[in-house]
């Protein structure tokens, strides 16, 4: 009966979001059943967090569909005018680091240090990610700077030539490989699966609209990648039920042996993060989970804690 439960929680997700959204009469992501326009975002950190940006920029410098870093071609200020990456400002760094800065006329316009610029780790090194595997000297190096202050290579003999070496605040970039969602018929999802958990469980508007714009990124990120990750799971169950799923899981398994302790104490911490009575979390638990508890061939009624 353990792996039965764990199997079953570990399809809670499919089953929130069929519950939530299908008994609203919508469909999470870009299907059907009401779903509706999905934007989604060409770029993303070097982490795989999307950014909500169309353009080419500091902290979103790498291409969503294949991970890899971008080129001076994707920036959207390369060949403007027609002249390639001639329509361009670019750098030059000296054997110090300090900049030269010149337009697209090779004009010059300032100096400045290499601390002014992106992607700043420390000396002369400008970078991408927390480790050297993507840092650059950039010491003699000359560079395109592209719009919004993205850093590419100009340096021919460089295996990188052409690529972008510079990634700034990508934690302000949204922390989910999500498509992100504002169309209207998006939103209209979203507010009918919020009150469907008002009118069902006794949420707040604030919490049901929190929880049911997580089921609403998940269903997105589900419908464009084909699959949900560990990662994916972990993270929606917290914004779902306001605890950890290994603390979930681990409850269950004590319920499964007649143990409703680690239970009560969930649920008490689940209705505490939710703003719900511990009644209603429990009722919200077993509702979210009653389709998933079916397919395994158990009734939600049979469990109590």
């Amino acid at each position: 009966m353990n792996q039965n439960m764990k199997n079953g929680l570990r399809l809670f997700v499919a089953t929130v979001v069929a519950t939530s959204f299908a008994a609203c009469g919508g469909g999470g992501g870009g299907g059907g059943g009401g779903g509706g326009q999905v934007v989604y975002y060409p770029y993303e950190t070097v982490y795989g967090d999307i950014c909500h940006t169309q353009e080419a920029s500091p902290g979103c410098t790498f291409l969503e569909s294949n991970g890899q870093r971008i080129k001076v071609t994707d920036d959207p200020h390369y060949g403007r005018s027609g002249h390639g990456s001639d329509d361009l400002w670019y750098v030059e760094f000296d054997s110090s680091g300090k900049a030269a800065v010149y337009n697209d006329l090779g004009q010059f316009q300032y100096y400045a240090g290499v601390h002014e610029f992106a992607g700043y780790v420390g000396g002369n090194t400008i970078g991408v990610g927390t480790t050297g595997l993507h840092w650059e000297d950039v010491t003699n190096g000359t560079y395109w700077l592209g719009k919004n202050g993205v850093l590419y290579s100009a340096n021919s003999g460089e295996g990188n030539y052409g690529q972008a070496i510079n990634d700034e605040a990508s934690s302000e970039a949204s922390d989910t490989n999500f498509a992100a969602l504002n169309s209207d018929a998006n939103k209209q999802l979203v507010k009918m699966a919020s009150q469907k958990l008002m009118n069902e469980y006794g949420f707040k508007q604030d919490k049901a609209v929190a929880v049911a714009s997580a089921l609403n990124s998940w269903a997105v990120a589900a419908a464009d990648r084909g699959a949900t990750s560990e990662k994916d799971m972990d993270k929606t169950f917290k914004a779902v039920f306001g605890v950890q799923f290994s603390d979930a899981l681990a409850a269950v398994k004590d319920l499964s042996l007649g143990d409703k302790a680690a239970m009560q104490d969930l649920t008490n911490r689940s209705a505490s993060a939710l703003g719900l009575k511990p009644h209603q979390a429990q009722k919200f638990m077993k509702g979210m989970y009653k389709k998933a508890l079916a397919n395994w061939g158990y009734d939600d009624a049979s469990f109590s804690w």
